[in-house]
Formats: structure tokens, C-alpha cells, sequence
């Protein structure tokens, strides 16, 4: 789909192909033709090797994104050197909204977790576009009320109950925001070592392994190189509900 590379790390891309990954977004894919066209005047496409920071030398610039393809780990690592995901990111879902915020302090790094392309939205030409039709501004704050929603339930489910129910409570909810259905149930459309469940979570990779294993020999999930399938979400809804 990238028509080649311009220099490392950026792509061209043709407009009508800018178009249509915005197009396939569920926050752009109802905007007037006029704005949906403005936007991809404005989107700048850049690829990101597997493990690469997005913002290494400016963590507070003020650009929103669309991942194309791949994935971002969202994430914060303490002084002490424990790492903390706050959330995983793929495809067409759109990224760092609240840079809208001129003032609002960003502590976060976002980092590609597998080879991944994304479309840059800088901040300030966003806000123009939104400001020219200010209806738009309801999208942003349904979606972002949406997500706020999503990390409050995910934060919960992980810090109550036993690791039995935050794991199939972290599942279930990367499934709603992530998952793709398909004839053997919903895969996650993640690339999800299990450090990186770990790191979630705040356990080994050894005790995620553990639970892996005994949700798959019970049929509830599948997993293939990294990959996960829901089988059973019914059942793993009754784990993560027994934390409540």
C-alpha cells in the first residue's frame, strides 16, 4: 500500500490511500467528505521498526495517530526500572487524542511493539479542521469518553481480584476493544508476548505462561506465536465477573 520511502522511517502515501485508512477508522468513517479530505492533507505517514519510540526526543509533541498496521504499547517504566502497559493499540485504532490538550502533561511513552505504520496528525491542524465544522467535536468526545471507560474498567480488573480474574478480565477487555471475529472465535488483533501480559498485570512472564496454558487445556482460549483466540468468551466473562 506505501508507494516506497522517502527517507527512513517516512512514506508516501497518495491521498486516496490516506483516504481510505481514515475512511476505515470508526472515529472518521462518518465525517463530511470536505473534512475527511482535509484530514489526509494532513496526515503524515512514518514506519517504525519493532521496539522504536515514537516520540524519542520530543515525548510531549502534540500529534494524535492511526496505526495502519502493527502495533503500540503504551507505557511507563519507574525509576526503579518496573514497567507499567497502560494499553495496546492496533489497527485503525486512533491514538494520543488528549495531545489535543495544549497544557496536558504526558508521561506516558508509546512504542511499537511489532513493525508498525502509522498516520501522524499534528494537533494544531486537527483542531482547525474540528473548529471548522464544531459538530465534529462531539466524535472526539463520545470516542474519548469511549476510551476513558475502557482504561478505567481494564485499571480495575487489574488491580482486584485474583490473577485468575484479571487475567480473563485483561482478556476479555482487549477483546472488546481489539478483537477480530472469526470461525474459531475472536482473535485478539494483537501481536501479545506474554512479558508484555506480564507487564499488565505485574506478574512474571512464568506465572502468565501458567495461565495461558491452563485457560487453553480448559478450551476458553487458543494461542499460536503470540497470538490469542477467544473461544469461550462467556466463560472467561464468568472468571472475571467472580472479581466483582
Amino acid at each position: 500500500m506505501a508507494r516506497g520511502q522517502a527517507k527512513r522511517g517516512e512514506h508516501r502515501w497518495s491521498r486516496e490511500e490516506r483516504l481510505e485508512m481514515l475512511r476505515s477508522c470508526q472515529l472518521f468513517a462518518a465525517w463530511p467528505a470536505a473534512r475527511l479530505a482535509d484530514l489526509a492533507a494532513i496526515a503524515r505517514a512514518g514506519h517504525y521498526p519493532r521496539g522504536t519510540e515514537i516520540y524519542p526526543r520530543d515525548p510531549r509533541r502534540r500529534e494524535a495517530f492511526v496505526v495502519v498496521s502493527g502495533g503500540i504499547e503504551i507505557s511507563r517504566v519507574s525509576a526503579a526500572g518496573k514497567k507499567f502497559v497502560l494499553g495496546l493499540a492496533g489497527p485503525r485504532d486512533v491514538v494520543g487524542l488528549v495531545r489535543l490538550l495544549d497544557r496536558q502533561p504526558i508521561h506516558f511513552a508509546y512504542r511499537a511493539h511489532a513493525d508498525s505504520i502509522l498516520l501522524h496528525l499534528p494537533a494544531d491542524a486537527l483542531i482547525a479542521i474540528l473548529d471548522a465544522e464544531p459538530a465534529l467535536w462531539r466524535d472526539i468526545a463520545l470516542f474519548m469518553c469511549a476510551r476513558q471507560g475502557d482504561s478505567l474498567r481494564l485499571l480495575n480488573d487489574q488491580q482486584l481480584g485474583s490473577l485468575e480474574q484479571r487475567m480473563a478480565a485483561t482478556l476479555v477487555g482487549l477483546a472488546r476493544i481489539h478483537g477480530i471475529a472469526g470461525e474459531d472465535g475472536t482473535e485478539l488483533g494483537l501481536r501479545l508476548p506474554q512479558e508484555q501480559l506480564g507487564a499488565m498485570l505485574g506478574v512474571t512472564r512464568q506465572s502468565v505462561n501458567r495461565l495461558l496454558r491452563g485457560f487453553e487445556e480448559a478450551g476458553l482460549i487458543a494461542t499460536d506465536y503470540n497470538r490469542i483466540t477467544i473461544r469461550d468468551p462467556l466463560a472467561l466473562d464468568a472468571i472475571a465477573a467472580a472479581g466483582d
